[in-house]
């Protein structure tokens, strides 16, 4: 199965203190793990090393992602690369739809405009393959979220 994350003997340091000592994983294409521990075992650690939070130092190891070492890429780099880290408990945004949210967002990553109508059709279509309520793209950002 192709690699879709590859981490190898991770170190990791925040304000000279070692979290990580040595952390392996793989995560294939299409697979869902789940990373599990009691509080102060790293977990995240691991989501803000792998997001490229500056206060974090990659001691020794590697990331890869999708065959490609990220390492040195910057959190907007990473980004673009399709790695987003959520948060348990979003700030709402008013004023700002989910649509034009998700629009925007492609629009950054792939650098390249898109059609308010020619979105808005494609993300019809995706959220009916997801079994999703319409309206949901009209909600403000974050607004309603359970934060589970």
């Amino acid at each position: 199965m192709e690699k879709l994350l590859k981490i190898n003997n991770l170190k990791t340091t925040i304000e000279d203190k070692e979290i990580l000592k040595g952390l392996d994983l793989e995560i294939g294409k299409g697979e869902i793990h789940v990373i599990m521990g009691p509080n102060g075992a790293g977990k995240s650690t691991l989501a803000n090393i792998l997001m490229g939070h500056p206060k974090y130092t990659i001691s020794e190891g590697s990331i890869e992602f999708n065959g490609e070492n990220i390492n040195e890429l910057k959190a907007d780099e990473r980004a673009k690369r399709g790695i987003f880290l959520s948060f348990q408990y979003p700030e709402e945004i008013s004023g700002v739809t989910v649509e034009n949210f998700l629009r925007t967002a492609k629009i950054a990553v792939t650098g390249e405009p898109i059609r308010i109508l020619a979105f808005r059709k494609e993300l019809k279509q995706m959220m009916e393959i997801l079994e999703m309520k319409e309206e949901y793209a009209t909600r403000y950002l974050n607004q309603g979220f359970s934060g589970g």
